[in-house]
């Protein structure tokens, strides 16, 4: 599952594992946390090979999807688990139970069991139960997945705010972009157990390694779909034409060299980039027009059938199955190889 992953990640750091399902990004996270075993490589924590350490001993806590509560036990009960059974001084217990409780306000909730607990109050003493163990990373496997919009969109703040107030060390998995652009101090793409791209979030936004990370990390309205086939036309060679046709003609000063003439290339475009104009240069027959508001969303094709979205600024005037003319800035456009991989 996994390919060969070569990571590091600086203490304090926040990072987010981010990738379609079946991606390994659990199960990389799994073999951090000694769930899964490790057959080629090393893991170390803090300097300290952990590779064959039993979870228990590599110092990490790890906060699951579905919870994983006792629902038999209190609130309280559930938080100091780990530590109890550890043999932690109950005054220690204590103290570390007060601290977690204040910081997730969960300080009127500890007499409660689980089953009287909201979705979002049941991941805080989820998180709790991880932070009262002190440890030197955290690990959360997708824990947001499992609350409506309203309240992942609550929970995500404070998962940040969190990490700003403990400084600790937070791995995070998920397949929502949205949370790793807002949540991370640097992204990992994974795509079939291989390492993408690493990078600050809005350094991997504008600066797409490959067609597979330019489709994925953006936004919830383009997806990897978002490029139209083009080949380069004769001349300065850094021209290309979308669909080959000459009425779709791009030049690309900012590219650092010229391409053969002849060549083909897949052009992307992301959809705030597009905007309805009579002398745009890109065709687009639009199947969907949505209105959320003041922005608008044109899903729709090329004549060549390259499925792309434009999104729009104020109230659309568009009508489905009516050609229409779009314009971008030839600067904000990227061009990849047959091979997906960037060009520059």
């Amino acid at each position: 599952i996994i390919r060969g992953v070569d990571l590091d990640i600086a203490s304090r750091e926040f990072v987010v594992m981010v990738g379609p399902s079946g991606c390994g990004k659990s199960t990389l996270l799994r073999m951090i946390a000694g769930l899964e075993e490790t057959t080629s490589g090393t893991i170390r924590i803090d300097s300290e090979d952990v590779t064959d350490a039993e979870p228990a001993e590599r110092g990490i806590a790890m906060v699951f999807q579905s919870y994983a509560l006792y629902p038999h036990m209190t609130v309280a009960e559930n938080m100091a688990f780990g530590l109890r059974v550890t043999g932690v001084p109950k005054a220690e217990i204590d103290r570390c139970l007060a601290d977690a409780a204040q910081i997730l306000q969960l300080d009127s909730y500890l007499d409660r069991r689980p089953a009287q607990l909201s979705g979002g109050q049941r991941q805080r003493v989820a998180i709790g139960r991880a932070i009262v163990r002190d440890p030197k990373v955290f690990l959360f496997d997708e824990p947001l997945s499992n609350l409506d919009a309203e309240l992942r969109v609550h929970m995500r703040l404070e998962l940040a705010r969190l990490h700003q107030r403990l400084g600790a060390t937070m791995i995070y998995v998920t397949h929502d972009q949205v949370e790793a652009m807002t949540l991370a101090d640097k992204i990992v793409v994974l795509k079939a157990g291989r390492v993408m791209q690493v990078g600050a979030p809005l350094d991997v936004f504008d600066d797409p390694a490959n067609l597979f990370v330019a489709g994925f990390i953006g936004g919830e309205k383009e997806g990897p779909r978002q490029a139209a086939p083009a080949v380069v036309a004769p001349g300065d060679g850094r021209t290309v034409l979308i669909e080959g046709d000459a009425e779709m003609a791009v030049a690309l000063p900012h590219l650092l060299q010229a391409l053969q003439p002849g060549r083909n290339v897949s052009l992307g475009l992301r959809p705030q980039h597009l905007r309805p104009a009579a002398d745009g240069v890109l065709k687009l027959l639009p199947d969907v027009v949505e209105q959320l508001g003041d922005v608008g969303y044109l899903h729709g094709l090329t004549p060549g059938g390259a499925a792309l979205v434009a999104q729009v600024t104020g109230r659309l005037r568009a009508t489905p199955m009516q050609e229409m003319r779009l314009a971008f800035d030839p600067a904000c456009a990227f061009l990849f190889d047959s091979d997906e991989q960037r060009l520059r």
